[in-house]
């Protein structure tokens, strides 16, 4: 167990190139792809991410993070508490280095997604919610423990999609990120606008689980308990976060706006990107673009559209594909 990196940590662009050098050859420099969108030019280049090893852009701050501890803390192993990307990166990263990983997830969580972390070799041990956040505040063994929603060490390996936006893009005016715990949104806009300080970032939030919009709305961690969404990888009550006021605080610092996209929204994302540029987006993944899609090419400028991940269950992706595509512009 090591002590979480302090709340106060915002990097540098200096810190963003050196973590940027340490994922040369682990994460990929993802393209920017056009969007293709009927017989007009969008303005939107997207930023897709679920083309990562495991499917999803966190394998970035997960591997810059391990890459930092000492020897002798990385042979202890690594953990998570987490049953979907973060965890899958977890193992992932614990198999490139030839260490134990663990994964605490909800004892309700999926088959599908224990499979997919014990694919890369992680332990998986079920909990009950009062277990899993016992364990998330005070973890059981003395692995190094990476808190998806307490660590702000991540800003910086995440912030290296901002980094490279720039750099392949400087022409860029907004950027559209998916909000979760918040780290993703608030280290791409410390990198972007470290080189580009008029850029514009743009947090979002589902309507179902509208946790930074409400917040940032009203100044202050506000209870919105989140219902049923497409876009569960960004799901939750930011007021039941140990660290709530400081990841508003992170948030309102970095993200120039918070807005919200509704579920048809989400799918009509989700089967667009299948569509026309061949590309399979889970919910979160796809946010981005249903934010982007509903607001005009005046207002958003030259735009990039981060697609976090692909993990979505087939069978929910088969239904989506299988409903009608209504144009978003």
């Amino acid at each position: 167990m090591i002590i979480p990196t302090p709340s106060t940590y915002r990097p540098t662009l200096n810190d963003f190139r050196e973590a940027s050098k340490r994922l040369e050859g682990i994460a990929l420099r993802t393209q920017l792809i056009p969007l293709r969108w009927y017989d007009e030019d969008p303005k939107i280049l997207l930023k897709p991410e679920m083309l990562q090893p495991v499917g999803s852009y966190k394998i970035r701050g997960v591997y810059n993070w391990v890459a930092k501890l000492s020897p002798e803390q990385r042979a202890k192993g690594i953990s998570t508490a987490s049953a979907g990307n973060m965890a899958q990166a977890v193992a992932y990263v614990a198999k490139l280095y030839k260490i134990p990983a663990r994964a605490i997830v909800f004892d309700t969580s999926p088959q599908t997604k224990k499979d997919s972390i014990r694919k890369y070799g992680g332990e998986v041990v079920p909990k009950s919610w009062d277990g899993w956040v016992e364990y998330t505040t005070n973890p059981e063994d003395d692995r190094s423990f990476i808190n998806p929603v307490e660590e702000f060490g991540l800003l910086d390996g995440h912030g290296t999609i901002g980094l490279e936006i720039m750099e392949d893009a400087p022409e860029t005016e907004t950027i559209y990120v998916p909000l979760g715990a918040g780290f993703l949104g608030a280290g791409v806009a410390l990198a972007a606008k470290a080189i580009k300080p008029s850029v514009s970032v743009i947090g979002v939030n589902a309507e179902n689980s509208p946790h930074y919009y409400e917040s940032v709305k009203h100044g202050r961690v506000v209870d919105t308990p989140p219902k049923s969404t497409l876009a569960d990888g960004t799901s939750g009550n930011l007021i039941s976060f140990p660290n709530s006021d400081k990841l508003l605080r992170l948030v309102q610092e970095t993200i120039d706006e918070v807005v919200l996209v509704s579920e048809d929204e989400i799918k009509d994302a989700i089967r667009y990107l299948a569509l026309e540029n061949k590309l399979v987006a889970e919910g979160s993944g796809a946010m981005s673009l249903a934010a982007a899609i509903k607001t005009s090419k005046e207002e958003r400028g030259k735009t990039v559209c981060i697609l976090t991940g692909g993990s979505i269950d087939s069978d929910k992706l088969t239904k989506i594909m299988g409903s009608p595509l209504t144009p978003s512009q």
